[in-house]
């Protein structure tokens, strides 16, 4: 596939995927397949981002998944500190990875 093709691609997805959620409580009986269609494309979404390298990408897809899941909010919560711990962890390991060669300048 072309790379114009695919960002233009994965830039209409996402608002696509997110109006699709917005409305899945108005669906009535049909919201729970609603929001597992919503979730299936944005774990397509994520696989494609990690295999193209895009990692910042795929964590903002993970945060698309937990905002419109049918969880409790504080179910919710508990998620986004997993996530936000993840993350800083993450950072700061690549942080202290980096730290020699910023000595030496």
């Amino acid at each position: 596939m072309f790379p114009a093709i695919q960002k233009f691609a994965r830039w209409i997805s996402i608002p696509i995927l997110l109006i699709a959620s917005m409305f899945a409580r108005f669906a009535g009986a049909y919201e729970l397949p609603l929001e597992m269609v919503v979730w299936l494309g944005v774990i397509f979404l994520a696989q494609k981002a990690v295999r193209s390298g895009e990692y910042a990408w795929a964590a903002g897809l993970g945060v698309v998944v937990i905002v419109f899941s049918p969880l409790l909010l504080v179910d919710k919560i508990f998620l986004f500190m997993g996530y936000t711990g993840i993350a800083t962890f993450l950072t700061l390991a690549a942080a202290f990875r980096r730290q020699p060669e910023m000595a030496s300048l």
